[in-house]
C-alpha cells in the first residue's frame, strides 16, 4: 500500500470559548504565560469577538471567542478544547495549585504519559500533558 502524504502539517490554532473576554486575556497570560497579539476584534462573518493568544515561541495560537450559549459538554464528561505540552509537569502543576488555579491531580496514563486537567474562568477543559513522544 502506497502511503499519502498527510492533507494537515499541524494544528493551525484552537478556538476557546469564553463567556467573559478581558477575564479570560487575563487569566491566559498571567496563568498560561499566553500573550495577547494585538487588540481584539469582531469576526463579520460569524458576528463574534475574537482574541489571538499565543506562547512566547510562537507555536500555539488560541482564538478565545466570546458566546453566550455554547458548551463543550458531552454527556456527563467535558471533553478538554484544548492540550499543551508541558516538558515539567510536576513543576506546572505545583506552580498552577499555588496561583489557585483549578487543576485536577495528575493522571497516569502509563509511564510514557501523564496529564492533568486545568479549568479556566470560563470551565473551558485544557489538558497539561507529558510524554515520552513530544
Amino acid at each position: 500500500m502506497v502511503e499519502s502524504p498527510s492533507l494537515f502539517s499541524r494544528v493551525g490554532y484552537v478556538y476557546m470559548p469564553t463567556t467573559n473576554m478581558d477575564e479570560s486575556i487575563r487569566w491566559y497570560e498571567e496563568n498560561l504565560g499566553f500573550t495577547l497579539e494585538g487588540n481584539k476584534f469582531r469576526d463579520g462573518s460569524n458576528d463574534f469577538d475574537v482574541a489571538v493568544l499565543m506562547l512566547p515561541e510562537g507555536n500555539t495560537v488560541v482564538l478565545l471567542v466570546e458566546i453566550h450559549n455554547q458548551s463543550f459538554e458531552n454527556q456527563d464528561k467535558t471533553v478538554p478544547t484544548l492540550a499543551l505540552t508541558c516538558p515539567d509537569l510536576q513543576s506546572t502543576h505545583h506552580m498552577l495549585q499555588e496561583r489557585g488555579v483549578d487543576v485536577s491531580e495528575i493522571i497516569v496514563r502509563s509511564e510514557d504519559a501523564k496529564y492533568f486537567i486545568i479549568k479556566d474562568p470560563s470551565g473551558n477543559v485544557i489538558e497539561a500533558a507529558w510524554s515520552i513522544w513530544d
